[in-house]
Order: structure tokens, then sequence, then C-alpha cells
């Protein structure tokens, strides 16, 4: 299975080029994966590459938490949402001070945050590891209603 990508946009190359930080400026990828077994490992790799061309260096903080928050949030998007939602929407996005990650679902039912995931393995550990994971490195996360209440889009934002 592969991820879709639906747009990728990069900047155009200017007099800043010279700084690392402007060479991160205003990039996105926006892609949707089917909610179905495998669109999790698809959505990582995708996610993993595109962050490789940005010059995110495997092995980071950021990079490890923004394709362990995909490959969670998919997971959960094809668990918990796949009635409702036949495809998870992805998008990244990069600037000088931060990289976002959303996924996006159009199942009306918010996500329970559980205290304590359930202890024999079989699930709450997600959402849990990603926000912990996300505050560990700076960042914060989001789970904001679609406006007309059909869905909800979770948001990672990480500290570059």
């Amino acid at each position: 299975m592969h991820a879709v990508p639906s747009q990728r946009r990069e900047r155009p190359k200017d007099e800043n080029d010279g700084d690392p930080a402007a060479a991160v400026t205003d990039r996105s990828l926006h892609f949707s994966v089917p909610t179905i077994p495998g669109a999790a490992p698809a959505a990582r790799r995708e996610v993993a590459a595109q962050l490789g061309l940005w010059g995110l260096r495997p092995g980071a903080d950021v990079t490890e938490t923004a394709v362990l928050a995909v490959s969670e949030l998919v997971t959960n998007t094809v668990r918990h949402a796949a009635r409702a939602s036949a495809r998870a929407d992805v998008h990244l996005g990069i600037d000088r001070r931060h990289l976002m990650v959303t996924v996006h679902d159009r199942d009306p039912r918010m996500p329970r945050r559980r205290k304590v995931p359930n202890l024999d393995g079989t699930g709450g550990w997600g959402l849990h590891l990603v926000e912990t994971l996300t505050a560990e490195v700076g960042g914060r996360t989001s789970i904001p209603r679609d406006a007309d209440g059909g869905g909800k889009t979770v948001t990672v934002l990480l500290p570059l």
C-alpha cells in the first residue's frame, strides 16, 4: 500500500538559502491513507522520507516523535474511526521554529483520554504515548472538532 500525496509544496530558493533556519521554511506535505490495516506503516514511511528531504535527521528527537505520532494516530484512526472515515488525512508543515503534524478523520467521536492505558495491552497507549513524548520534547497536542462536528484533527506541534 502506498500513501497518496495530494500536495507537495517546496519554498523556492532565495537569498536566505545560506541560513539553516530558512532552509526549512514554508514547506508542507498532505497525503491520505485508507483506514485499513497497513495504513500506519505506509504513513510512517511517507513522513520519514519527507522529513529526511527537509534535512531532519533520522534518530533526532523531533523526527522520531513526528514519525511515531503519525504511526500511532493513523493506527487509532484505523482501529476506532474506520467505519465513519474511509481515509485518514495527514498533514506535515514546517517553518523556522516548528514542525506540525496533523491526522484528520471524519468520525465524530472524540478520543477518550485515559489516565492509565489498558494494562493488558489491548489499547489506550497510542494517544497517551503521543502526548507524553510530545511534551517531553517541548511540544503540545490538541484535538479540535471539525466545525460541522463530523470529525476531528489531532495536532502535534513540535519545536525545532
